[in-house]
């Protein structure tokens, strides 16, 4: 089965589960659940809706407000920023401009074709890419808008792994996986590789939920 991220034809049947199947790349190392087992579009917008993601959720600002932290001693001289996968509420977008950055935000679903015809310091995406099912077709678009030495964060869960090879235990029992909006997942290896092909260097990484690129 091919990639959806490096197009490579060698991925490899990983786990079953969550009526669902996962594949392993043996390339850049996404797991990936075939296209098969997507939802329906409408069922995808129901679940983002029930999403308690708005300025009301202390928890949720909270978590923001600690990124644009990291981000202001990380890139420091970014001024323009797009906020991709912005969510029917922009809630980092209002964050954003209250320290004073230019904001903007973009989502397919909520607030489609806006946004994306010029170039920003910083593309920050939180909580968005594993809900692409092209992301190779997603980075391809996002990238030429970012400026040059400019910078891409990314908010994601990197699934877990245990030295070498992928622990399938860990994966198996991994709470991230469940959620059936979740297609694409990622670890620091995969990120390495999206940074050799795009021309990017990783600029910091907690090895975790956060990585930022910069664009060479």
């Amino acid at each position: 089965m091919k990639c959806p991220l490096c197009n490579y034809h060698s991925s490899t049947f990983y786990l079953k589960a969550d009526a669902r199947e996962y594949w392993l790349c043996l390339k850049c190392c996404l797991i990936f659940v075939p296209s098969e087992f997507f939802i329906s579009k409408d069922e995808e917008v129901i679940r983002y809706l029930v999403h308690e993601n708005s300025l009301d959720n202390e928890g949720y600002v909270k978590i923001f407000q600690e990124k644009i932290a990291l981000l202001k001693t990380v890139c420091p001289e970014a001024s323009t920023v797009l906020d991709y996968g912005c969510g029917y509420e922009p809630v980092l977008k209002v964050l954003l401009e209250r320290e004073n950055y230019q904001a903007y935000g973009y989502d397919p679903f909520f607030f489609p074709d806006e946004n994306l015809k010029k170039e920003y310091d910083l593309i920050i995406s939180t909580e968005t890419f594993e809900h692409f099912k092209k992301p190779r077709e997603e980075l391809i678009k996002l990238i030429p808008k970012i400026s040059d030495g400019g910078y891409l964060a990314i908010m994601t869960r990197f699934y877990p792994v245990e030295k070498d090879p992928l622990c399938l235990k860990s994966f198996s029992k991994w709470y991230y996986k469940r959620d059936p909006t979740h297609i694409v997942f990622y670890s620091q290896k995969t990120f390495s590789w999206i940074a050799g092909e795009y021309k990017m260097k990783i600029f910091y990484s907690n090895n975790l939920d956060f990585i930022i690129f910069q664009r060479k």
